[in-house]
């Protein structure tokens, strides 16, 4: 009989064998707990992240209503422009409530003790220009970005189906455009598949690699860009490569762009801050009432809304009297190519026929102005036998005077029932948007006219636009206009000190547009407040907290009601973009990451 291992053997095996299983246990609730702490911390994280989110959101909300109010109630607040008060740090939690955890809505401490982690704010941050009028992406302000200083591609699109040519020779007057390129814009939006001399359709982009075709409509976002023939993401964003508006430490130097010829900064952030897909302007008066359209049809309604309103019956029976003139006629192919472009479609933007003789339509309220050469002393001589009210016009073009009667008409009237789409604000634009609608070429005048179908209203919009040399601006010159507007605006319209410098007619007033003939045709393509706007909202916490970034559309054309969210794009991906102490965190934060 075999000899059998003593029993003490086999109590030591099986103590190993405990003791094996009592660490593989160990470490199993040791992975668990640690995978457990992970998933909790991730948790936490993605919390902090969807509440970080609704900081940014509350801050998109909040210029909703903001937008809503009347323009002397927000100019009351600080304005939009930048507003420090209203938009560095604005305090949505304020700590002393936890906002996670255990306690999470409870009171922080027993005597409501303020917790760093549980600040949250938003900021509403855009970039600021530089004297000459040039985003170099040095500096930064807490306000909004008007559309209405960038170059909308919709009113683009409409030129240059009005005048074809102009499309390309004002998109050449950006910085780093080329032929191809503008060309390729265009067919990129144009409806037709027949591509432009140096542009692209279909039979290009099916040849790449994936394929895909043309939009044949205005992009869903300016980012679409990248897709159009020779277009490159250093040409469209420039070397701000986190699009917050600054040129940051670790992003490329200005002479990257060195191939695109620009030495002054205007490509910095690229040609995204040109253009833009919104800009409108609101019919809305200081005090929140709908403007009068002088152009309406039914001129006795007209005239009891300008009673009303104008408390003036001299100046009354005078817009009346213009109105039923029929002085205006001889213009009716630039007014029809006029409205069609600032918003009109099919009859006159402003609500008249243009093919019509029984009324004058006005196409600038300058048109009431007296002067030499104006259509106003035109029409004055027409209805001067039994028209209704005088002949005479009650508004003089002494410019003291213009300076006292022209605010209380563009606070009250407007030529268009719509808001209208495209004009430039001159107060805010950047040079090279200046130079775009300004800018002479002489080179440029048969390109607009060689097509001849309108010839009449293509060498009208030639004119205004500065390429033309009729002689009613054979005095104009865009470069003097151009440094005079730079020289003289005041970009933040709560900084304004003179008040015509509200209105779109300043530059006259002011002696940089010396004719008042020249003004007129200029004036229909300015103005000095748009009323869509771009917000760059941040939000986050003072301490431990993601970043999340918003970049916002919205639309304040509709009088008393909360502004039109257009579109929303996160930036998150990019990175944060700004310190903590440029978002206003409390200077006191232990850790700011």
């Amino acid at each position: 009989m075999a000899d059998r291992p003593p029993k003490t053997a086999r109590r030591g095996v099986i103590l190993v064998v405990v003791l094996v299983v009592i660490v593989m246990l160990s470490l199993a609730v040791y992975g668990f707990s640690r995978f457990m702490l992970a998933e909790r911390k991730g948790t936490q994280q993605s919390l902090r992240q969807r509440q970080a989110r609704l900081l940014a959101e509350s801050g998109v909300e909040y210029l909703r209503i903001t937008l809503m109010k009347e323009p002397d109630v927000v100019a009351d607040l600080g304005g939009l422009y930048d507003n420090e008060d209203e938009f560095l740090g604005h305090i949505v939690t304020d700590g002393t409530y936890a906002m996670t955890g255990s306690g999470a809505g409870q009171q922080s401490g027993l005597r409501e003790t303020v917790d760093n982690r549980d600040i949250g704010r938003f900021s509403v941050i855009a970039p600021r220009m530089n004297d000459d009028g040039v985003l170099t992406g040095e500096s930064i302000r807490y306000g909004l970005e008007d559309e209405s200083a960038k170059i909308n591609l919709r009113w683009l699109l409409q030129a240059e189906k009005q005048s074809p040519g102009i499309g390309r020779s004002i998109l050449l007057r950006l910085p780093g455009m080329t032929e191809t390129i503008a060309d390729s814009i265009l067919d990129w939006m144009d409806e037709d598949s027949e591509p432009r001399d140096y542009g692209a359709e279909d039979d290009y982009y099916a040849s790449m690699d994936p394929p895909y075709y043309t939009r044949n409509a205005l992009p869903d976002s300016l980012d679409e860009l990248l897709l159009v023939q020779g277009m490159t993401p250093k040409l469209l964003y420039g070397i701000d490569w986190n699009r917050n508006g600054l040129v940051d430490l670790g992003e490329p130097d200005e002479a990257t762009l060195e191939e695109f010829d620009v030495s002054d900064g205007s490509l910095n952030l690229g040609l995204i801050s040109y253009l833009t897909l919104d800009s409108r302007e609101s019919n809305i008066t200081p005090d929140g009432l709908e403007k009068i359209n002088v152009n309406m049809e039914d001129l006795d309604e007209l005239r009891t809304l300008l009673e009303e309103r104008l408390d003036n019956q001299e100046w009354v029976d005078y817009i009346i009297s213009y109105r039923e003139s029929g002085g205006g006629s001889t213009q009716s192919g630039s007014s029809d190519l006029l409205s069609s472009l600032l918003g009109g479609t099919g009859t006159n933007a402003q609500g008249s026929d243009t093919g019509s003789s029984e009324s004058t339509t006005i196409n600038s309220l300058l048109d009431l102005v007296q002067s030499s050469s104006s259509s106003a002393t035109e029409a004055a001589t027409n209805v001067a036998a039994g028209a209704t009210g005088g002949a005479t016009s009650p508004f003089s073009d002494d410019i003291d005077e213009m300076r006292d009667y022209l605010p209380v008409l563009y606070d009250n009237l407007t030529t268009s029932d719509t808001p209208v789409v495209g004009r430039i604000n001159i107060n805010q634009a950047p040079r090279a948007v200046l130079e775009m609608f300004l800018a002479r070429n002489d080179d440029l005048t048969g390109m607009a006219t060689e097509y001849g179908s309108q010839l009449d209203a293509t060498s009208a919009l030639a004119e205004s636009v500065g390429m033309g040399s009729a002689t009613s601006l054979s005095s104009f010159s865009a470069e003097e206009v151009i440094e005079g507007i730079l020289a003289v605006r005041v970009s933040d319209p709560n900084l304004i000190e003179q008040d015509d410098m509200h209105y779109p007619f300043w530059p006259y007033t002011h002696g940089i547009v010396a004719d008042l003939e020249t003004m007129k045709q200029l004036e229909p393509y300015f103005c000095t407040q748009g009323a869509v706007f771009k917000a760059t909202v941040v939000g986050r916490f003072d301490e431990k907290s993601p970043v999340v970034r918003l970049e916002a559309w919205l639309d304040a054309t509709e009088p008393g009601k909360p502004a039109k969210v257009i579109r929303v794009r996160e930036l998150s991906e990019l990175g944060p973009g700004y310190a903590p102490d440029m978002l206003g965190a409390d200077e006191y934060s232990r850790d700011s990451r």
